[in-house]
Formats: C-alpha cells, structure tokens, sequence
C-alpha cells in the first residue's frame, strides 16, 4: 500500500495539458523512494476526458514507476500486488487471464508498456480492443460503485472508491489464486474468470465493496434494488463493448476507440454520477429519476451509448522527443531524470502517457511506498 497519497514537499508534481502530457524532474538519489505515479483527476475543478470532454469517474489512477501508461488497469494491478504480495508483473497477468486472453498472449506489458488507443488509432492493430474493453468496463464499474457507496455514507468518494478498488482486485486475485497465509505459496489457479457483463458478479463486487467499507463507516447500507440497478447499467455496457469486439472485423481501430469513449461518456457522466449517489443515500429516487430507470434498460442504454458515438472526438497526442541527457552528467547522487509522455524516448528518460484519461487540468504526483 502507499504509505503516502499526498502531494508532499518531496514529491514532485505536474498539470497535464490538454491532451495528458506532463514532465516530471525527480533527482537520481530519490527515485527509489518514489516507485509509484498518482494521478489525481479531483485535484482541480477543470480536470476533464480529453476524449468525452467531461470530467472522469475516478478520482485516482497509479502506475509503476517503470511503467509507460497510468491507466484503470495498473491502477488495479497495483492493488493486486499489494493485497497479494505478489510482484506487479504478476498482478498483470493476473488481469490479463481474468479478462480471458489466451495463455500465449499474456504478457503484462500489454498493461504497463502499450497504449491501448494508441495501438488502435495510430498503429490500427485491433489485437488490443479486449485490454481497451476491459479498462473501460473496469473505470465505468468503478465511478458508479463508488458513487452508489458514497450516497450510501462512506466518509468520502474517496474512502468508496478505495474499496471498490479493493473489491475488483480481491474478484481477480481470488478468482486465479488461494494463497496459505503463512508460506504465501500458490497452491491452486481457478478458470472461472471476472465476466463484467455478468450483473449478478457485478453485483458481487458491490456487496465486497460494502462489506470493506463496513470496517470504518459501519452505518453503510446498499438497497438491493439499488446495487441491481447499477449492476445491470455495468453489465449492459460491457455487453455492448463486447458485442462490437465480437464483430470487430467491421470497425477500424479508431471506430473501437469511439465506442469505448461513447460508454465512457454515458456511464461516466456527472449527472448520472449524482443521481446514483442520491440512489445510495435514498433507494426510492429510483423511481423519480429518468436516469436511473433508463440504467435498467438495454435497449435505451444502446440508444445513448450512439448517440454519444457522434459527441466524442479521439486525438491521439503527437509529442516531441524529450532533451537528450547532457554530454557531460554532474555527479550520479544529483542526475535528474525527466518523466515525459513523449513518443520517442532517449535514456534515461522513460516515456509516460495519461492514457485515455486525459485532463485538461490534472495533479500528478509520485509518492513514497
């Protein structure tokens, strides 16, 4: 776990621009002690999907200090590792088995090193559209679960938040490992995998959810019809994402990016964000608010995720390269390195890209593990 989230002295930050990229300086000597990247997408007002121009469902993301994108994936396999103790790279694939690749496909830098949009858009390699799918399904699933769970008297969207982070990870690692607690040795991988078009294991999540945040905010209740709701708004969202990967020969790789924004507009919207949390706080709003009930219908989901296809615009950020280390470094324990979202990348600078999640105005800060 991080032992620090803040924005502390010692942590260097940065404001994206309006396509997600941003620079990092971190000294030499203390890059051992800042091993992840958080980005706070709540940190200011103007913080905005550069791809849905809205403001994002979730409030923070992390990566690995090595690792090229920040995107809901990592943010997950980070929690794996940490409730596991099992290597990030592992948590990865872990992930990668969950949302059913093959066996030979699996390969954790599909998570940490590839932009997903990326591959899509500018490269038009389709292979990538399941990981795309999944981060997606993954972020809707969380900014309603954590709203619901807000509405329903956790302490912060914060505090919601963490623990349905938690509850996926737990759904993912239980799902592919039993470890006995004290050799901490994998005994058994299970098949069954997260299906997130499934509501009854959305529903699950939810539950998981509820019973972390009980811990610390005992009073937190969730109606059925109300965790149904949101379940089945989840679910169906999935299923469309999925139906048009199942016909993927019919989309190019930038007609896959837009469905994937459309269902992050629809899903992610601050409007419907706030009816789900007044739904946690009060079961009966379902039936007052149109957003609610249209979450319970397939069809009128369908319908909006279409229109939303024609709102969205996908650009991709063409960055320049970052300066070239200078011909003569000052002494190892002062070289700085830069953290840039460039494309081309000269050592020892590691490239970073705010994947999907792009704002217009966004806090990023590493912090101490």
């Amino acid at each position: 776990m991080l032992k620090d989230t803040e924005n502390d002295d010692f942590e260097p930050s940065d404001i994206t621009d309006s396509l997600g990229g941003f620079t990092l300086n971190i000294i030499a000597r203390d890059s051992a002690k800042l091993p992840k990247v958080i980005i706070k997408t709540d940190s200011n007002e103007g913080c905005v999907d550069s791809f849905t121009n809205a403001k994002p469902g979730m409030l923070t993301l992390r990566a690995p200090m090595d690792a090229s994108v920040i995107t809901p994936l990592t943010t997950v396999a980070i929690e794996i590792a940490s409730v596991y103790l099992i290597t990030v790279e592992r948590a990865a694939e872990l992930i990668l088995e969950s949302i059913g690749l093959a066996e030979e496909s699996i390969d954790s830098d599909l998570i940490f090193k590839i932009d997903p949009f990326q591959k899509l858009v500018i490269d038009g390699d389709d292979s990538i559209a399941t990981v795309a799918y999944a981060s997606v399904n993954v972020a809707n699933a969380i900014s309603m679960i954590s709203s619901l769970l807000y509405g329903a008297g956790t302490s912060s969207k914060a505090e919601a938040e963490a623990a349905t982070l938690l509850a996926f990870a737990k759904r993912i690692g239980d799902t592919n490992l039993v470890l006995r607690k004290k050799r901490r040795i994998l005994l058994k991988k299970y098949t069954k995998r997260l299906n997130v078009s499934d509501s009854s294991d959305i529903s699950s999540i939810i539950s998981s959810a509820v019973s972390v945040v009980s811990r610390t905010s005992p009073d937190v209740r969730v109606d059925t019809a109300a965790k149904n709701a949101v379940a089945q708004a989840s679910a169906s969202a999935s299923s469309y994402l999925l139906s048009t990967n199942t016909t993927s020969e019919s989309y190019s790789g930038e007609a896959i990016s837009k469905i994937c924004a459309a269902a992050v507009k629809v899903l992610q919207d601050p409007e419907l964000l706030e009816a789900i949390f007044d739904l946690g706080r009060d079961a009966e709003t379902m039936e007052e608010s149109t957003l609610i009930r249209d979450l319970q219908s397939s069809a009128t989901m369908s319908a909006k995720y279409e229109t939303a296809k024609a709102s969205v615009s996908v650009v991709i950020p063409q960055y320049p390269s970052p300066p070239s280390p200078p011909p003569h470094p000052p002494p190892p324990l002062t070289i700085p390195m830069t953290l840039t979202s460039s494309d081309a990348v000269a050592p020892p600078f590691p490239k970073w890209t705010i994947w999907w999640l792009s704002c217009l105005t966004l806090t990023i800060a590493l912090a101490a593990s």
